[in-house]
């Protein structure tokens, strides 16, 4: 029994973590060159007043991501003679038996900085953080969402294709099951979409209204969504405007509540709208004229709203000084506006102008 329970719970772990892989959003992010070197910006920039340019002097005419825009020996040795010497290796590598150059790495990604160069862009916009830096690390190279600090379709385009092109696919960036999943990892960290996706557009592009069907709701939906209307309205309101979103439809295709179709509810749904008026209002609002249009619930003689079809005997309880002159909550409000004034509106049944 002891080795079931531990065979069911390898099993359980075992699937758990290919579940978190697959699930898993992986990052494209240009990583530090990784070397033996030892350099720090801080002293040569802060502390001796550097430019960029002195030591990476190809930078203004760099039209790719893959050049290799870090300085030379020989750039080094413009400025430190002794670099030159063989005694001196541990000045900038820390293995001085076999000390290696910088590796040159492939940056999956269009960038051009000469481009950003001639516009004007200083170094420090990117890499802000470069000229404090004591070491290479992940601080000294811009991530996404510095580059769209600028990038953000107002004071530069924000096209996936300007920088991605060719280069990083939506695999590279997305787990394979993204399509099925990734509504729930937006709902977790909006944050990580929006490093790409600003706006709704790109949600609108796959989640509009006419490519909905069979994709996003299941086949049935249109017969189903009422349900899921009532118990999940928040997961609709995510991306619909309920009350304009669902009288589009209703409207546009005659579509309303099955009760409404039945024979008895001409006669019955008075008493429905007592018990539960909000239900009806969800519809069928106070800027909505559903109950007074014609063939339907008006008060033609406006005196003391005496239309049978409405009240039927109940119109003699409108004599005396009834609850409804103290109580605004009363039911009576739930179709009349106690305008509180006499002569006018519900007052004005009774209590004449004068």
């Amino acid at each position: 029994m002891r080795a079931l329970i531990m065979i069911t719970f390898s099993t359980v772990i075992a699937v758990s973590l290919m579940l978190a892989t697959a699930m898993a959003y992986p990052k494209a992010e240009l990583m530090p060159i990784k070397g033996d070197i030892i350099f720090s910006h801080e002293l040569h920039v802060i502390g001796n007043g550097v430019e960029c340019a002195t030591c990476h002097s190809s930078i203004d005419t760099s039209k790719h991501a893959s050049d290799f825009n870090l300085p030379s020996m020989d750039i080094c040795a413009s400025c430190h003679a002794q670099v030159s010497e063989d005694t001196s290796c541990g000045m900038c590598h820390r293995n001085t038996v076999e000390p290696a150059a910088l590796p040159r790495l492939t940056r999956p990604i269009v960038f051009s900085h000469a481009a950003h160069v001639s516009r004007k862009v200083a170094c420090t916009v990117c890499h802000a953080a470069v000229e404090a830096s004591r070491e290479p690390s992940a601080k000294d190279y811009p991530v996404m969402a510095d580059c769209m600090n600028c990038h953000d379709g107002t004071k530069a385009p924000d096209k996936c294709a300007l920088c991605h092109e060719g280069r990083i696919t939506l695999a590279d960036i997305h787990p394979p099951n993204w399509k099925m999943q990734h509504a729930d990892a937006a709902n977790r960290n909006n944050d990580w979409c929006q490093g790409c996706h600003r706006n709704q557009e790109s949600c609108v592009a796959c989640h509009r209204g006419d490519n909905t069907q069979g994709k996003i709701h299941d086949l049935n939906f249109s017969l189903t969504h009422g349900l899921q209307a009532k118990g999940k309205l928040t997961s609709c309101l995510s991306c619909h405007d309920s009350k304009t979103f669902c009288n589009d439809c209703h409207v546009s295709q005659l579509r309303m509540p099955l009760e409404h179709s039945l024979g008895s509810w001409r006669t019955q749904h008075g008493e429905a709208a007592r018990e539960d008026i909000e239900n009806c209002q969800s519809c069928h609002d106070s800027g909505d004229p559903t109950c007074a249009r014609s063939g339907c619930h008006r008060d033609g003689d406006g005196v003391r709203g005496t239309d049978q079809s409405i009240h039927g005997g109940r119109s003699g309880q409108l004599n005396g000084h009834g609850p409804w002159h103290n109580d605004d909550s009363y039911f009576c409000f739930q179709c009349h506006t106690n305008t509180r004034t006499p002569g006018q509106g519900f007052c004005g049944y009774c209590h004449g102008g004068d």
